[in-house]
Formats: C-alpha cells, sequence, structure tokens
C-alpha cells in the first residue's frame, strides 16, 4: 500500500469502496462454474464503475491475479469477453500513468491470451493494446517483450487480424524506437518457440533489400549478442518453416563478404546453421549452399564485382576460399569437439553421431566437403578417439599395451561406441581408398618436421603451441584407428573384397614406408620414447601389410628358378616362425606374433638401408641381362611404386615363382 492510498483511507467514502471491492472478489473465491465468473466479473464491474472518481483502485494485486484467472484457455470465450470488460474500466479509471507504474500487475493475464483466443475476442484484445498501451510510449520497454510475446502469434498469414496485427506492431516499434523494438523481439525469438516464426516473418517483412545491413543497424538492436544468440537457436528450431525463414534472414543480415556480425559472432550462427544438413532438406540445403557459396536466395551472385562476370562454378569456388572456408572449418572443428549443442533435448548419442553426419552430408557439395576435408580429418580422429576411450573408461590404460582384440570386441559391443564406429566408417568409406593413408603419412611427416623445429627453437618465441598435434598423439590416434576402423570386418569383405586387397597390398605398405623414411629422416630430433611408439606403430602396420598379388607375366625372363629358391627359403622362414596350433591366415592376422612382426620390421629396416646401395649399382645393372640378376626387386622400375619395393620384406612381401620353372 503505497502513500497515496492510505491517504485516501481517512476517507469514509473510500474505505466503503474498499469494503465493496473486498465482497465482490470474495464471489470469486465460491464460484463452482464459468457462468459463476461471469457474475463475479459482472459485479466487480459495477463497484468499480460506481466509485469511478477514485483513480486508485484498491486491491489491486487480488484485482489482477483474479482477472489474470479469468483469462485461463480452458475457460469460454464468454468469461474472456467480460473480463476484458474489466480491464477496460480499470485502465480508463487509473490513467496511463498508473498503468506504466502498474503495468506488470495487469499484462500478466493479457498477454498469453491472444494465442488461445476466440475470434471474438482477439478483436476486443487487440483495441485494449492500441487504445491503452500505445499511448505509453517508451515506458512501456519493462514490458516491451512480453507485449510483443503476447501479440506476435496475431501475426499469421492469411488471418483475418494479419494487417491489424501488423500495425500494431509497427506503431509499438515507432513508440519505443525500433533498437529498443527489436532488442526485445529478438529476446522474444529467443525464449518463446511460439513466436519465432511470426517474429522472423517480421523481420524479413521489414526490411529493405534496396539498402545494405549498414544502413538499417537498428534491426539487429541494442544487443548484437542477443540477436547472435536468437538466430542461432531458431535457425535450430524443430519447424522446417522457421528454418527456411531464419536461413533467408541470415543470406541478408550476415553474407561473409561484408557482415557486421564479429567473426567469433558469425562462427557461432554457421555451427548452428550446419545442423539444417542433417534434415536432408532440399529447400535447407539451398539456402545453406547459397549462404556459403556467394549466392542470394534467387540464385543471383553476391560478393566482389570482380568475380560476377566468372562462371557461377568460379565465383563459388573464389568466394567459398576467400570468405566462407576458414569459418567453416572452425565452425565444423568446433562441432567435433562439442561446442555446439544442435538441440537441448536430444540424447548423448545423437549429440556425438551428428559431427560425423554434417560432415558426410557436406562431402556431398564438391565446392564445400572437399575443400574443407584436409582441415578438419585429424579432428574428427582425434573426436572419434576421445569419445570411445571415454565410454569404455580407457583413460589410465597405455594404448600399445592393452590388449587390441580384446579392446575392439568392447568397443563393438558397447551400443553408443559401435554406433560411433559405424557412422565414422560411412564416412571414411566415402573417401578415396588411397587417401585416408596418405594423408595419415602427410600428417606424421609433418609432426616429425613440428618435432625437429620445436627442438631447435627451445625457448624462442616461434615455439609451438600446445593446440598442435604431437607426435605421440598422432601414434596414438592411429594406433586406435588401425584397431577400429583402419580395415573392414570379416562380413564386411565380401562386399568390398577388392578394397580390402588394395588397402593391406598398396596403401598401408605405403604409409608404412613414408613413416620409415620420416622417423629416418628425423632419426636425431626425436627423444627415446617418441622413437619407441613410433616404432611399434611401424610394427603394428607392419603385422597388417598384406603381400602384393604379383602376376607371373611381371617377372623377368630366367628369373624363374631364382624366384623358386627365395620361395622355399621364405616359405622355411614362415615355418619357422609360425605359431603353434595351425591358425589360419584370418587367425594370424587378427593376432599377430609379436616375434614375426620385429624380425620382419627388422628385415624391413635392413632392406631400406641397403637401398641407397642398389640405387648406385642401378646404371650398371641396367646393362646387365635380367637372368643375371635374377631378383624380382631389379625387375620393377621405380615408377612403379610400393608394389616394387614391397618384394623383399623378410617373407611377408615374396612374390610368386614363374609358374613355368616351378613345374
Amino acid at each position: 500500500m503505497n502513500a497515496e492510498e492510505l491517504e485516501l483511507l481517512s476517507d469514509s467514502k473510500y474505505r466503503n469502496y474498499v469494503a465493496a471491492v473486498d465482497k465482490a472478489l470474495k464471489n470469486f473465491e465460491y464460484s463452482s462454474e464459468w457462468a459463476d465468473l461471469i457474475s463475479a466479473l459482472g459485479k466487480l464491474n459495477k463497484v468499480l464503475q460506481n466509485n469511478a472518481k477514485y483513480q486508485v483502485v484498491p486491491k489491486k494485486l487480488t484485482i489482477g491475479k483474479r482477472l489474470a484467472q479469468c483469462l485461463h484457455p480452458a475457460l469460454p470465450s464468454g468469461v474472456h469477453r467480460k473480463a476484458l470488460e474489466t480491464y477496460e474500466i480499470i485502465f480508463k479509471i487509473i490513467g496511463p500513468k498508473r498503468l506504466a507504474k502498474d503495468l506488470f500487475l495487469y499484462s500478466s493475464g493479457l498477454f498469453p491470451l491472444l494465442t488461445n483466443a476466440a475470434m471474438s475476442v482477439k478483436p476486443a484484445l487487440l483495441g485494449l493494446y492500441e487504445t491503452y498501451y500505445l499511448p505509453l510510449g517508451k515506458t512501456l520497454k519493462p514490458g516491451l517483450q512480453g507485449l510483443l510475446t503476447g501479440v506476435l502469434p496475431g501475426l499469421e498469414e492469411g488471418s483475418e487480424y494479419y494487417d491489424r496485427t501488423n500495425t500494431l506492431l509497427e506503431k509499438v516499434a515507432a513508440a519505443v524506437e525500433q533498437s529498443a523494438f527489436y532488442s526485445a523481439l529478438w529476446g522474444s525469438i529467443l525464449t518463446s518457440p511460439a513466436v519465432r516464426l511470426p517474429g522472423v516473418t517480421f523481420v524479413l517483412l521489414h526490411l529493405n533489400r534496396k539498402l545494405s545491413m549498414e544502413d538499417q543497424l537498428y534491426i539487429m538492436g541494442s544487443d548484437i549478442e542477443l540477436m547472435v544468440e536468437a538466430v542461432s537457436t531458431s535457425v535450430q528450431d524443430s519447424s522446417v518453416l522457421v528454418q527456411r525463414s531464419t536461413l533467408d534472414l541470415i543470406l541478408f543480415c550476415f553474407p561473409f563478404h561484408m557482415s557486421q556480425a564479429t567473426r567469433p559472432d558469425m562462427i557461432r550462427i554457421l555451427s548452428a546453421a550446419l545442423h539444417v544438413v542433417l534434415r536432408r532438406d532440399m529447400s535447407l540445403n539451398r539456402r545453406l549452399y547459397a549462404w556459403l557459396l556467394g549466392f542470394d536466395n534467387n540464385g543471383v551472385r553476391t560478393g566482389p564485382r570482380s568475380t560476377r562476370n566468372s562462371s557461377p562454378e568460379e565465383h563459388a569456388t573464389y568466394y567459398c576460399n576467400t570468405f566462407s572456408k576458414d569459418m567453416l572449418v572452425q565452425a565444423m572443428v568446433g562441432i567435433l569437439q562439442g561446442k555446439a549443442r544442435g538441440g537441448e533435448e536430444e540424447s548423448v548419442l545423437m549429440h556425438d553421431l551428428k559431427p560425423f553426419r554434417i560432415l558426410l552430408s557436406l562431402l556431398d557439395k564438391p565446392e564445400l566437403g572437399p575443400a574443407i576435408l584436409e582441415d578438419v580429418l585429424i579432428e574428427v580422429f582425434r573426436t572419434l578417439y576421445t569419445q570411445c576411450r571415454a565410454e569404455l573408461d580407457l583413460q589410465n590404460q597405455s594404448p600399445f599395451s592393452k590388449d587390441h582384440t580384446q579392446l575392439s570386441s568392447k568397443l563393438r559391443e558397447n551400443k553408443k561406441t559401435a554406433e560411433l564406429i559405424k557412422t565414422a566408417n560411412l564416412l571414411f568409406n566415402s573417401f578415396e581408398p588411397y587417401y585416408m593413408w596418405d594423408y595419415i603419412a602427410r600428417c606424421f611427416e609433418d609432426c616429425c618436421r613440428r618435432t625437429l623445429n620445436s627442438h631447435l627453437q627451445v625457448g624462442a618465441a616461434g615455439k609451438s603451441e600446445p593446440s598442435e598435434l604431437s607426435l605421440l598423439e598422432f601414434c596414438h590416434l592411429v594406433d586406435f584407428l588401425l584397431d577400429i576402423v583402419s580395415l573392414p570386418t570379416r562380413s564386411m569383405r565380401v562386399i568390398c573384397q577388392e578394397t580390402y586387397i588394395e588397402i593391406q597390398t598398396e596403401h598401408l605398405p605405403q604409409l608404412l614406408l613414408r613413416m620409415v623414411s620420416a622417423l629416418t629422416s628425423h632419426l636425431q630430433a626425436l627423444q627415446l620414447g617418441e622413437l619407441t611408439h613410433c616404432l611399434r606403430l611401424c610394427s603394428k602396420i607392419l603385422s597388417k601389410v598384406q603381400p602384393p598379388l604379383v602376376s607371373p607375366l611381371t617377372l623377368p625372363p630366367g628369373g624363374g628358378a631364382a624366384a623358386a629358391r627365395d620361395k622355399e627359403e621364405r616359405r622355411a622362414l614362415a615355418t619357422a616362425l609360425e605359431p603353434p596350433g595351425g591358425e589360419g591366415p584370418e587367425d594370424r592376422e587378427s593376432i599377430p606374433s609379436s616375434q614375426s612382426s620385429e624380425s620382419v620390421f627388422s628385415d624391413f629396416i635392413q632392406y631400406q638401408a641397403d637401398r641407397p646401395q642398389e640405387a648406385a649399382q642401378a646404371p650398371a645393372a641396367a646393362l646387365d641381362s635380367p637372368s643375371e640378376k635374377g631378383g624380382p626387386e631389379d625387375a620393377s622400375s621405380p615408377s612403379d611404386g610400393l608394389v616394387g619395393r614391397g618384394r623383399g620384406w623378410g617373407g611377408r612381401g615374396r612374390p610368386r615363382p614363374n609358374p613355368r620353372t616351378s613345374r
């Protein structure tokens, strides 16, 4: 009770007024059906009208509560209309100043009404807003977001009151200033899913397409962070219509070549927008790709005029590489690291799978997926490794000491990790067979170079940052990939037998060769622990390598006898190294012998050491007869790549003998 009410209590007539209002409010407590509510409202209206000379309404808190209860959506429209009559009587009595002061008391029941109001109720409600709320002007700001949340549902296309609602919103914007209006609008869009579609639609209708965003910054409101958060939330809404409208807004308001938002804000919006590809909706994908490749919603090129005379493909490639690629990479890395959630209600498993599925969808767009793959693939490896190890609580186990067969079994038995591996394999199988292994080889070479540079620059300003991939971490990642996703399971080999053989006979040997070459070149810079991990990884790769299938036609003339002798010698070595129990090739592959791997690896290293001497003798050897050299290593040219180099790997890469000589 304020000072004004205390002063009025000295008036006996006002005290009688208070008693009459209190008696009228008692009727609400005894109401058992909606007809009783109409009667109670009628008695309250009569009391208020009989004492209209007093601008201070007594018991206003209780009156506001009872009126809000009478506007409950479950009650019939007759009760709603009668309650609105009471509101109008009160607003006439108290005037605009007191209404601005008591705005929240009376608005708590009015604002939610329009969403569920009957057609006969909407005109009366809009009339209250037009007559009593608009004159409040800037004093309406404290309740502006609530008013917009209450009015925006009436902005439904095709509705009888669409134009009237739109006009009301325009007048409110003019009354409270544009920037304050749009700040409240973005707040409503952020917090109320029901008003996102009409809210974004209102913004799109009032954008001047002939002007740039720089000339109409008031649309962003006074808080750019609020707008960015609202747009990011809206573009991930469960409704396709909301997502489509939000992407239209993003296309105009946030072009990559001249955005008014900061780079972190752009990455934040892009991270949210990338989730639309999971819907597999062409209308959403078209808008997203147009934004990333420098086109508007109608396919017209945007960006620098210098590229507008080129072909659409050239323009898209230039725009992506120049403006959007770096932010797309950062957004994708952020999604992989779990910094951007696709929705609060999604399960943890779905959240973990989304990054792989998003990248898989982006790979379908030639201008985007391949352009960023090099920069995000290592983060894909790291994310898969981290999630699987965390799920199985393997953080304290050494990656090279655990039972790999048992680990693989655990990963595939666990529902979450099995689904992760399945989705990751879908992603990896979309690459060319050579790509992933070539990428791993290049990353290993880069890690070796960075290790060398870091040792040369100890204490210098150019020291590598902690976020860069270390050699030890990379060895752990590749070790994990070899166990989990490198090779198909036995059930998959029937489907992808050719790819499986190609990986084992070409790509893994080539990877091993490049890793050994990199280790040899940077041997002095590596510490003992790093070298140990690298050699163990090389040994593991070697255990998965299969000998290449050499055609008899590729053997040199006269080399059959030497090949047959070589075959017998290697067969004897293989028999000596064969584990007891008579395991077949499949079993030996899944449970490699450490002794045979180490001996074979030693032979391979020795073979690499002997290569310079063989290369020095190559000119003289070219003049000799092939039958004199006899060895299949000399029968291959340098251009034969790994297949030629791999024929001599201590029993694992032995060539097939010439059938004629063997007979």
